[in-house]
């Protein structure tokens, strides 16, 4: 009878809309009441509405109308009346609208002016916009709900709107705002816990909610409740993967000591341990049982960890989980999931549950955003390839790929995946956004005592193909990814003039480069008696630099030829008991190196990844087929053809901790010698340690090897050694490196983030006894700033606790200038 009663009414309903009377009219006026700020024209423009048409009322047509209004964000009050013509067949629509106030003061009681612009920055408010009650209540709700936030749990703001005495088109808002004590967490306990300690279970699980301690002063101790729930999960998720399957919350209880603390009680049931049992694969043809079994990663008889096995089957951050296995292998639409079958008292028997599917294959691949980069040069560099296996790795790398190119925002890249099921087939759009490749570099400096002025030019994403082509200036041909820099140094008695080019794509279609670079360095001096003496470098090199595909396409294999002539003119070069006045020496070498680089996803702020490679620079080895008695010749004939071998290691890693903040840890070393006894280590090539390595006069092939906290390596000519480094330079260094970053703002427009560093290192001679782990050490902060017209800048202060060489004082505090180099 009920139902009967309401399909009844329902109908009712029906015939009574129906019986609505629905006139139609010839629109012949519109007329505006409430306001005089708007005209009828206008008011035709925002609804969309012409005279003399044919409307309906009611209608859709006047809903439409309505709404379009309410959009324009104009008006606080909207309403439409009918007005007779004396034409039944006629209308005028009269529109009554109350239009928004415009904002004119804003005065806020209890904040800082600063925190102040702060607020209105966050919230959009800007002096004349339009507001409403609405307006003023979300931003009432905005203050108080950053500083919920921020841990003031008592915060009250109030927002009061005053008619503007001089306009009253406008209101002025008087905002009182209190924020109360800050309140701080103050204890944690947690009760009912026997089996993981509550130092475990704080460290592991309540990563976000932390006491107040002084010495973690990095990390906040405001309460936040939705932080708080995440972490009480992430209390289960500790349990459940050492085997505490039944693990949960039984109750919280969150109160305030006092004004200023809060007390946290967290009460638990652990329930008891299990462990994992027989593990069976079902559905599985295209991997085999011991295959998948090697992904697995656990067997029968170890703690059932319910984390650690969920994500070994789908879910590996690291991607080595048994679902990614088939989505590497084009497998888009297979299923892989855990099932527990059976649990024997404290035992636990798995099915994994696998439905494979059909491979999928990469359909419609496009991008777009790249506006003055060739197609091309963004094609080489997909990996998601029209036609071939869909992939989980290759949007990976992809990505990776695209991020690395320095004209393109490594922030800004989006992927939009769309898989079709029906035909086994997946598009991809790869969205890009460009930045300025062209950087300036204009810097002045004293070092090596004299002041020398720079300035460069590089521009990243250069075409040299178009270099003859007027019409493609704009300022500079730009678009096929190469790298042309131009740089020219000069200062008292000082010229260095250098150019090098980089093709990324040997041939546009093999991610090989070629790299080829020259320079021209004079030195001019006069001694004490008044002679003029002159030292001219010549310098020349070209190198390939190939991506190879083992062990894995991270790794690059680079090859390098490059020749130098020193001619001394009357000019005192030292180091040690070698001494070169005239003549030439000559160093043609050639370098191989084996590097990994997969830090990523901004290289400028990487996240995650490494950097690990090993090289070798040799010359060829001239004294094994010349007949000399070193002894007896001079030291210019010596080294008139220079020989060595050097070799360097370095390998450093980057991974993500707490929040946004990254650490990046490591080390290097190097070692250079002569294949000769008699010869040794030769006085060019050498290792110089100590402060931020970017001092000029490197002519004699040093390697300046940064370490903040000591004074700059670089001296004059290379004869006299750094403050931590022997007399000329060392033949063996090694430095090591620990250093947490933090990102400020990681905009298009600049990238800044902050570091705090703890670093080591030394350099000895070859006739010092080589002692590692005696080490000049150092500690320090300092910030970066990445702008893409000018490269990288940033400051260092960095303090060296032991003494310099050749010093009885400590290093202690000193201030580093960084630009266009990451340590």
């Amino acid at each position: 009878m009920k139902f009967r009663y309401i399909f009844i009414l329902f109908l009712l309903s029906i015939v009574q809309i129906h019986a609505q009377d629905v006139h139609t009219y010839t629109l012949k006026e519109v007329k505006v009441s409430g306001t005089n700020k708007f005209s009828s024209q206008q008011i035709l423009r925002y609804t969309g509405l012409q005279l003399n048409q044919t409307i309906e009322i009611p209608s859709r047509q006047i809903n439409s109308a309505i709404k379009k209004l309410w959009k324009t964000n104009l008006f606080s009050d909207i309403k439409v009346f009918e007005e007779s013509t004396g034409n039944p067949d006629e209308v005028i629509l009269v529109f009554y609208m109350v239009p928004l106030d415009d904002l004119g003061k804003l005065e806020v009681e209890g904040l800082s002016k600063g925190k102040v612009d702060k607020l209105k920055k966050e919230n959009g408010i800007k002096d004349g916009m339009k507001v409403s009650r609405n307006t003023a209540t979300k931003f009432q709700n905005s203050i108080e709900r950053q500083y919920l936030e921020k841990g003031f749990p008592d915060v009250k703001a109030n927002v009061v709107s005053v008619r503007n005495a001089d306009n009253i088109s406008q209101v002025d808002w008087k905002v009182k705002v209190d924020r109360g004590p800050r309140v701080k967490i103050k204890e944690i306990n947690i009760e009912g816990n026997k089996e993981l300690s509550d130092a475990r279970l704080k460290r592991k699980g309540l990563k976000k909610t932390k006491k107040k301690n002084f010495f973690r002063f990095w990390k906040g101790s405001k309460f936040n409740k939705d932080k708080f729930d995440e972490d009480l999960v992430k209390i289960i998720d500790e349990y459940k993967s050492v085997g505490f399957r039944d693990a949960k919350i039984t109750d919280t209880k969150v109160e305030r000591l006092d004004d200023k603390n809060y007390g946290i009680t967290i009460k638990v049931d652990e329930g008891k341990q299990y462990f994992l049992g027989d593990v069976n694969f079902i559905g599985n043809s295209e991997y085999s049982t011991e295959i998948l079994n090697r992904y697995f990663g656990y067997t029968k008889g170890d703690i059932f960890d319910a984390v650690g096995i969920s994500k070994k089957v789908s879910g590996s951050e690291k991607d080595d989980d048994i679902h990614s296995l088939y989505l590497n292998d084009g497998y888009l639409f297979s299923r892989v999931n855990m099932v527990e079958k059976a649990v024997h008292n404290d035992t636990i028997d798995v099915d994994v549950m696998i439905v494979e599917g059909s491979q999928a294959r990469w359909n419609k691949v496009t991008f777009s955003g790249n506006i003055n980069t060739y197609d091309r040069v963004i094609q080489r560099s997909l990996r998601t390839l029209p036609g071939e296996l869909f992939s989980k790795l290759d949007i990976k790398r992809t990505f990776f790929d695209l991020a690395g190119m320095p004209y393109i925002e490594a922030q800004q890249i989006t992927q939009d995946i769309v898989p079709n099921s029906e035909n086994n087939t997946v598009d991809i759009h790869w969205g890009l956004t460009e930045k300025g490749a062209s950087q300036i570099q204009l810097q002045g400096g004293y070092g090596a005592g004299r002041f020398i002025g720079t300035l460069g030019l590089s521009f990243g994403n250069f075409s040299l193909r178009n270099v003859f082509k007027k019409d493609k200036w704009k300022p500079i041909p730009v678009g096929d990814g190469q790298t042309l820099s131009i740089q020219a140094q000069a200062g008292s008695g000082y010229e260095n003039y250098a150019v090098s080019f980089v093709e990324p794509w040997i041939g546009g279609k093999k991610p090989t480069s070629l790299s080829v670079s020259f320079y021209n360095t004079i030195l001019n001096s006069t001694d004490s008696y008044g002679q003029d003496s002159r030292l001219g470098i010549l310098g020349v090199s070209a190198g390939l630099n190939k991506l190879l595909t083992w062990p894995d396409n991270w790794f690059r294999l680079s090859q390098t030829i490059s020749y130098q002539v020193y001619n001394f003119d009357n000019y005192a070069f030292n180091v040690g008991s070698v001494s070169l006045n005239n003549g030439s020496s000559n160093n043609l070498s050639y370098t191989i190196a084996l590097n990994r680089n997969s830090q990523g996803s901004d290289p400028i702020f990487p996240e995650y990844g490494s950097e690990v490679g090993i090289s070798l620079k040799l010359t060829p080895p001239y004294s094994l087929f010349e007949k000399k008695d070193y002894s007896t010749i001079s030291d210019n004939e010596k080294y008139k053809l220079m020989e060595y071998y050097k070799v360097k290691l370095n390998a450093y890693w980057y991974q993500k901790l707490l929040g946004k903040s990254v650490i990046k840890v490591g080390g290097e070393m190097g070692f250079l010698n002569g294949y000769n006894s008699d010869l040794g280590a030769p006085p060019f090539e050498r290792f110089f340690i100590g402060g931020t390595g970017l001092m000029g006069n490197r002519f004699d092939g040093r390697e300046i090897i940064p370490l903040r906290g000591y004074q700059d390596a670089s001296n004059s000519g290379g004869v006299s050694g750094s403050d931590i480094t022997p007399k000329g330079g060392g033949s063996v260094y090694n430095k090591f490196l620990l250093e947490l970053r933090y990102p400020i703002t990681l905009s298009q427009s600049a990238k800044i983030y902050g570091l705090s560093f703890l670093e080591a290192g030394s350099a000895w001679d070859a006739d010092q006894k080589y002692r590692p782990f005696e080490l000049k050490r150092s500690a320090g902060v300092g910030i970066r700033i990445f702008m893409p017209a000018f490269g990288l800048l940033g400051f260092d202060f960095g303090y060296g606790f032991d003494k310099p060489m050749n010093s009885s004082k400590i290093s202690g505090w000193q201030t580093h200038f960084i630009i266009g180099q990451q340590f």
